[in-house]
């Protein structure tokens, strides 16, 4: 029995071992060639009660009104990318254009200074080993200079890079939005002919898949909702403190960067920091690497347990997840494995499918439930049988008498 009992369990291990290595696989070879498809089906999906609505209420045509809403929605998302592109393009311009007379008249001179104060400190304590310094502010002057360079070479390889891909984007973009068209036009049609290719376990399968992938995604998006609205306290109160002008405006900007993956508030408060060091502000430099490590320890503590409660995952299980998913899949994987996963509790939760068990009281009550039916039930049926018995013998007493 413990035999065939370690036999199941090797050939379910090796069974999931091989979906996963094939996930992972998918992911990280056949998504890029299959990711216009999917963000067409991902905005198929979301235009469907808009364009669903107009077509049943309305009765208009649904042809015209799936064009009419795509062309909308791209219009307004390549408009507000536009719109962050020119502002980020002149930010970033006006920093590397400023970035060598920033390192002549800033870098160059903190840095010699610092030297200085250090060689004549060293000096008072060991005159022998302040001449050494000055070959070190000397190569320290160069690394710094040679990083300048470096940096400069770097952006003008990836704004060539950048130009290079900006043909297979387009084509991308192109495909993506016919994609959509057809998806959203013909998304019922579809749907239907998906639907009766799957059997009847499978297709009630994804009809619970995407009932609760659709209330995992609505508690994602309040959970970071509320994330981000606890970073905006921090980083304003910060400010606040510090003298920032218009504080309001940088930690709405700062909190809407510290939603995206791995960058997050660094992208816009380390840079920050380093520059108002370097440019002789200590005291903001200093406030604002305090604030930096401050909402990074805040965001590190309350997002496993904020995300987890909504889900209904264990703080400590959407860490891992959000460990995991960066480790194997990147930026993607950062959010997307903790919503897979309480995709997949969720399921197992409503019993759409059985991974592992419910917790201890859950399962005890169900097996002491179960056992009790059939109990009951036989002592309902047997009760009537039995009672005759008593007559039964009395009858026979009496004849033989």
């Amino acid at each position: 029995m413990k035999l065939e009992k370690r036999k199941q369990f090797i050939v379910n291990f090796l069974y999931i071992a091989i979906i996963i290595c094939i996930i992972i696989l998918l992911t990280r070879y056949a998504l890029g060639a299959l990711m216009p498809f999917l963000v067409a089906f991902l905005i198929a999906l979301l235009l469907k009660p808009a364009v669903s609505f107009f077509h049943d209420k309305l009765k208009l045509p649904r042809g015209l009104v799936s064009v009419f809403f795509v062309v909308v929605f791209y219009a307004l998302l390549g408009l507000l990318l536009i719109v962050l592109g020119v502002q980020l393009f002149s930010a970033a311009k006006s920093f590397f254009m400023t970035l060598p007379t920033l390192y002549t008249d800033s870098i160059v001179p903190w840095v010699s200074s610092a030297f200085l104060k250090l060689q004549q400190f060293s000096g008072q304590l060991n005159p022998e080993a302040a001449a050494a310094y000055d070959v070190v502010s000397a190569n320290v002057t160069t690394s710094l200079g040679d990083a300048v360079v470096n940096i400069s070479k770097q952006v003008v390889t990836w704004a060539t890079n950048f130009t290079l891909k900006t043909p297979g984007f387009l084509l991308k973009l192109l495909i993506t939005v016919i994609a959509t068209i057809f998806l959203t036009v013909d998304f019922p049609k579809i749907h239907d002919f998906v639907m009766r290719q799957l059997p009847e376990r499978l297709r009630l399968l994804l009809h619970n898949a995407r009932v609760q992938l659709g209330r995992t995604l609505w508690s994602y998006l309040r959970s970071y909702a509320i994330i981000m609205s606890i970073t905006f306290g921090e980083i304003f109160l910060g400010l606040s403190i510090i003298g920032v002008k218009n504080a309001a405006g940088i930690a709405v900007a700062i909190a809407i960067f510290d939603i995206l993956p791995v960058v997050g508030s660094g992208l816009v408060l380390l840079p920050w920091t380093i520059y108002s060091i370097v440019s002789g502000n200590l005291t903001m430099g200093i406030g604002l690497g305090i604030l930096y490590v401050v909402v990074i320890i805040v965001r590190q503590i309350v997002e496993p347990k904020i995300v987890g409660d909504r889900v209904g995952l264990h703080p400590l299980v959407t860490l891992i997840s959000m460990v995991l998913g960066t480790y194997l899949f990147g930026g993607i994987g950062l959010l997307g494995l903790p919503i897979t996963v309480a995709l997949i509790h969720a399921l197992n939760k409503e019993g759409a499918i059985h991974l592992y068990k419910l917790t201890g009281s859950d399962s005890s009550a169900k097996t002491a439930q179960e056992p009790l039916a059939p109990a009951t039930a036989e002592v309902e049926t047997q009760t009537p049988a039995e009672s005759p018995a008593p007559k039964e013998k009395a009858r026979e007493q009496k004849n033989s008498k």
